[in-house]
């Protein structure tokens, strides 16, 4: 009896594999799940329908409100501080608020849309990268229904992640396609997609990486110079882009990040923090209660038990590639992540603030994506000759994505109350300004009284972006008694001495303390205390009282009333 070659029966397997594949993506069971859990997704998502915009949502509204030209951000620094160069993200918002304004329930629609259409990418690549469809739709499920990927979606600004991650996906798929066939019409298509994604954020390094990561480790009949040069032509739009970048954003203050710690304690504290915050957020522990911990703490037993079964399987070069293609994506993030995190923890508690679990889940939003594929791919040998292993994946993943989706319309409802705190001061600031008459020049409004820190933080920006009529507003500086992270405003020149009380952050130096955008600047201003009032001062002062703000210029120009100011930023930025 003859025995068949390696290779014949290598290739058969692989045939078989394809068919399993082929027949899956016919089974009509797939697709309703892919509607049951987007049907899901939206249920839980349904109170962010009534939300309102909150803290870098306005700026990006206001940025865009001021941009003429939209393709500007592509060769013009376009967000304040000089650190970020995501021109296609601010693209898409100048896309965005032409078509649908301050309409906050169609933005947030915009935000679910981009996250489904990542998750649908995420299917698409891990149904071919582990040949199995419905590992793609597990992984496309959990991810799609994860608390990670659901807190990244609810705040608007988290765009540009929402933004990239398809893109990268996308690209991804066409790599995968080169690194099994030597196809170089599959890297040239990958090409643009992933040049999309990382001019949409900077985390898309990452998927470039994993990209990298496939073609060194492409298929056994692929020559060592195929690989090379694939690589190499990756390389490219790398290089591009932090040529271009290093040309618009010239800006000294991106070098703040290390002005704190050095670079080796930054990154030793920024991967520290990432992983235990990746390790809380990746749980969800804490935001789960009653059943709901028993339920999640079921779905992790069978993936575990499943996961140690795998270990004993024979190691396939496709078993290795999807799981080095996940962790690359994973590492890779969290490399990106360290120089902001390095300054701050992201542990999460029973008691954390609704915008601490929404605002930092996009630290781990590709990461995540990541580790289910390198999950996916661990168990590959299983899921493909067991089908008991196949009915316990998708067990152990319903038993963990009903608690993820509670946790989720949780969430939702959160954050939608902590926005409408938000939207009561902005429309009663609308309302005030517009019933007030604002001076031809110098204009300043105070917004005094309000005692919220994260309106304080967006005062200026909140107003222009959401105010109707912005030819009106676009010269006068926004501010409460702390001044704004910025001030984005038409001004052709700066007198230092008719912003009082306000000045320059770095002293009279208007070229470090002003950037152009569009037809407005942003503006790095401080409130100084000692400099007081001016007598002469046709500055707007607005008290906030009883839900309204309440018109006390003549108090304040009389000496009847004395505001505080206070200066939030470092102390070598602060008036002395």
């Amino acid at each position: 009896m003859s025995v068949m070659p390696e290779t014949l029966l290598r290739d058969v397997d692989a045939a078989a594999r394809q068919a399993d594949s082929v027949a899956g993506s016919r089974d009509p069971w797939l697709r309703v799940t892919a509607i049951a859990v987007a049907i899901a997704l939206v249920l839980a998502f349904r109170a962010a329908f009534s939300a309102y915009f909150m803290l870098d949502d306005f700026g990006m509204l206001a940025i865009a409100r001021f941009l003429d030209n939209p393709f500007e951000p592509f060769w013009h620094n376009h967000i304040p501080g000089g650190l970020y160069y995501r021109p296609l993200g601010m693209l898409f918002w100048w896309l965005s608020e032409r078509a649908l304004g301050t309409d906050a329930a169609a933005q947030y629609l915009v935000n679910l849309a981009l996250h489904l259409v990542g998750a649908a990418a995420l299917w698409r690549f891990t149904s071919k990268l582990c040949e199995s469809q419905w590992a793609g739709i597990l992984v496309a499920a959990c991810f799609a229904c994860h608390p990670i990927g659901f807190g990244t979606t609810l705040w608007l600004s988290d765009r540009f992640d929402l933004l990239a991650l398809p893109l990268g996906f996308l690209g991804l798929h066409q790599v995968l396609e080169f690194s099994r066939s030597a196809s170089s019409r599959a890297i040239w298509l990958a090409l643009p997609l992933l040049s999309a994604s990382l001019l949409s954020k900077e985390i898309a390094l990452a998927f470039f990486a994993s990209s990298m990561m496939l073609c060194l480790c492409a298929d056994r009949q692929i020559g060592w110079q195929a690989r090379f040069r694939a690589c190499a032509i990756l390389c490219v739009p790398i290089a591009a882009y932090f040529l271009v970048r290093s040309v618009v954003l010239p800006n000294p203050s991106a070098e703040s990040l290390f002005s704190i710690k050095q670079p080796l304690h930054l990154l030793a504290d920024g991967l520290g923090h990432w992983a235990t915050g990746g390790f809380d957020f990746l749980t969800c522990w804490q935001r789960l209660g009653g059943w709901k911990k028993g339920a999640a703490f079921a779905g992790v037993s069978v993936v575990v038990v499943l996961l140690l079964v795998s270990t004993t399987r024979p190691w396939s070069i496709r078993r290795k590639n999807a799981v080095l293609a996940g962790l690359s994506l994973c590492a890779t993030t969290a490399l990106l992540q360290w120089p902001l995190l390095g300054n701050f923890s992201v542990r999460i508690s029973e008691a954390s603030p609704v915008l601490d679990l929404v605002v930092n889940s996009r630290y781990f939003y590709a990461s995540l994506a990541g580790f289910l594929i390198a999950i996916a791919g661990f168990l590959m040998p299983v899921l493909e000759r067991w089908k008991g292993a196949r009915i316990g994946i998708a067990f152990a993943s319903a038993l963990l994505v009903v608690p993820w989706l509670l946790s989720d319309q949780n969430l939702a409802r959160r954050y939608r109350n902590e926005t409408h705190k938000q939207q009561e001061l902005v429309e009663a600031a609308l309302a005030s300004i517009g019933k007030s008459r604002l001076p031809a020049t110098n204009c300043q409004i105070y917004l005094l009284d309000t005692q919220n820190w994260t309106f304080g933080w967006i005062s200026d920006e909140a107003v222009k972006a959401t105010y109707p009529d912005l030819a009106r507003i676009e010269s006068c500086l926004v501010q409460t008694e702390h001044t704004p992270w910025y001030h984005i405003a038409r001004r052709d020149s700066i007198d230092p001495g008719g912003l009082r009380p306000m000045t320059l952050v770095r002293g009279q130096d208007e070229s470090q303390s002003a950037q152009r955008i569009g037809r407005g600047r942003f503006l790095a201003l401080n409130l100084d205390d000692d400099n007081g009032v001016p007598a002469d001062s046709q500055a707007l002062f607005l008290s906030w009282q009883t839900g309204r703000f309440v018109d006390v210029s003549a108090e304040v120009r009389e000496g009847r009333r004395t505001p505080r100011f206070a200066c939030n930023r470092r102390a070598e930025q602060c008036p002395k």
